[in-house]
């Protein structure tokens, strides 16, 4: 008699090669639409339980798809981004430390990207919006690795409107353009805000694109990043207008950067829609990391019910807004607690499109989760090494239900911040389902499905989807990492991280504890990080920043 095991493996090949078929019978190879929102809170969607700022096209998107609750990235964006390009841990780049900052010298190492790996595949390739994985070269730089095609900022942040980046550095004040269509700076598309501009470029190279191949576009959009001091952040006045709802005017600000987010992934799927392109299509949408609620470069986002922020291995910094859409998803309308890393995109996307992956990397950390995903099965991947930085000595692992946290980050200040339950509102809203059915993408969503969901089914999926801290009768048992103290949560019950188990289960501390030790093994030591502003001054190549390293003087400017 065969185990369950066996059984679940004859059926995973059946269904497996059936998928194939399914891929190989339409059009081509299925386009791959990949959209990274920039330190969006876990409470700012709508799914997940907010009614404060409506996200009709996100939510529309997840419960026509898969929304993945137990999505994790990194507490910081170089190295969430490392990693969703890279397929690998970032400490196995010597990337697991902070993001690069303007005029530094750090880049994401030499080794394949995804964006090569699609490349080959015969897929025209884009990037549009944020790199911020290096430039200090013209190799480190999006068209020298694998994208035919870049509109966005080299650095991590910029304002909304001129594309300026200011960035002090030992009491000296620098500042330059940071715009770059493919690898020159785009001076005429100041002016425009950022997430329109990003959306007008998405919406062009669908409109342009021969269909007759396939097309991997990533949208890694500024929003909802802060800006630079003074203008933390930008939207246009008459989407703020929309919010008056709202107390804090920072917040309403964003409130209105989320907003114009949504309507940017609106827009895009109509495109793809107008072009026939959908049915062949996949779409996945992620935030790289959770929203710097709290502290000097806070962006006012919430990541209630969640302890932590960005920069923290809680819960509130690592585990992300996440979901995905396709037709060639079998079973969809769901919510997945299933384990799924950054790192898993790569080969998940790269057999989603029928890639061999006996051609990956083979020290590639990502799981395939394609099967996962298409028919429900359960998860390859039991683990995921949160971070372990060897600087702080700061560690966390996500094992099966367990986590376990050593050490913190930014001497504990925000360890036990748990965001905003954002209960002040001058005129507190309900959650409108009608505005889902009315978006553009759920208008489309109820065109192409045979069966459409109502509005109830809307109800049922977000339910699921909301994260509940513990009962106020519940026991709690705090702790702090800042303290020594090592914390382990049993995280599908207690995912605000409030009751610390480590006391009450030893051996669970210490075989996540042997787990991480193995992970060490395979780290390597962080970048310096060095900052060369002086040569890197964007006045030396006619205010915009600019590679430095390959030439000595202006000549090599764009």
């Amino acid at each position: 008699m065969l185990s369950r095991s066996q059984w679940l493996l004859i059926i995973s090949c059946v269904l497996f090669c059936d998928l194939h078929k399914k891929i190989q019978c339409a059009t081509g190879q299925p386009n791959v639409v990949f959209i990274v929102a920039d330190d969006l809170g876990w409470n700012d969607v709508g799914f997940h339980g907010s009614n404060q700022i409506p996200t009709p096209n996100i939510d529309a998107l997840a419960y026509n798809g898969i929304i993945l609750n137990s999505h994790y990235g990194q507490s910081y964006g170089t190295p969430s981004r490392a990693a969703l390009f890279t397929g690998k841990y970032p400490m196995k780049l010597g990337m697991q430390g902070p993001s690069i900052t303007p005029g530094e010298s750090r880049a994401l190492p030499q080794g394949k990207l995804i964006s090569e790996y699609f490349k080959e595949m015969g897929y025209a390739t884009h990037l549009i919006g944020k790199w911020n994985l290096g430039y200090s070269r013209w190799n480190d730089t999006p068209t020298l690795r694998g994208f035919d095609h870049f509109l966005g900022l080299y650095n991590s942040f910029s304002s909304y409107y001129d594309y300026v980046t200011s960035w002090k550095f030992n009491g000296k004040d620098y500042g330059g353009f940071d715009l770059r269509r493919d690898t020159v700076p785009s001076w005429n598309d100041a002016g425009k805000y950022a997430t329109d501009l990003f959306t007008e470029e998405a919406v062009d190279v669908i409109q342009k694109h021969n269909v007759n191949t396939p097309l991997f576009m990533m949208i890694a959009h500024l929003a909802v990043h802060i800006g630079n001091e003074g203008k933390w952040l930008e939207a246009p006045q008459e989407t703020v207008n929309k919010f008056k709802h709202i107390r804090d005017p920072n917040r309403r600000t964003y409130a209105a950067m989320v907003s114009k987010l949504d309507d940017s992934i609106g827009a895009v799927f109509e495109a793809l829609d107008a072009k026939n392109m959908l049915q062949n299509t996949i779409i996945v949408f992620i935030s790289d990391n959770g929203a710097p609620t709290v502290g000097p470069s806070h962006n006012w986002g919430s990541n209630y019910p969640l302890r932590g922020i960005k920069d923290t291995l809680f819960e509130g910094g690592v585990r992300t807004v996440a979901c995905i859409w396709s037709p060639l998803l079998v079973q969809s309308s769901r919510v997945s607690t299933d384990l799924i890393h950054i790192t898993d995109w790569l080969p998940t996307l790269f057999t989603a499109v029928g890639g061999d992956l006996g051609v990956l990397d083979p020290d590639l950390d990502g799981i395939d989760q394609w099967s996962s995903l298409v028919y429900d099965l359960p998860s390859a991947r039991n683990d995921i090494p949160l971070n372990i930085d060897e600087k702080t000595r700061n560690a966390a692992l996500r094992f099966s239900y367990w986590k376990l946290i050593v050490g913190t980050s930014g001497n504990g200040s925000y360890n036990s911040y748990f965001g905003a339950p954002l209960n002040e509102d001058i005129d507190p809203q309900s959650y409108n389902t009608s505005a889902i059915n009315d978006s553009p993408i759920g208008r489309i969503a109820r065109k192409i499905n045979y069966n459409p969901l109502s509005e109830n089914d809307f109800e049922g999926l977000r339910n699921v989807a909301t994260l509940k801290c513990l009962d106020a009768k519940a026991k709690r048992n705090p702790c702090d990492p800042a303290s020594g103290a090592v914390c382990l949560y049993n995280i599908p019950n207690d995912p605000c991280e409030e009751n610390d188990l480590a006391k009450f289960f030893p051996s669970v501390v210490r075989r996540i504890k042997r787990t991480l030790v193995d992970y060490r093994q395979g780290l390597i030591p962080q970048m310096e990080v060095t900052t060369d502003i002086d040569n890197a001054d964007p006045k030396l190549y006619q205010y915009a920043w600019n590679p430095w390293r390959d030439c000595s003087d202006v000549s090599c400017s764009s």
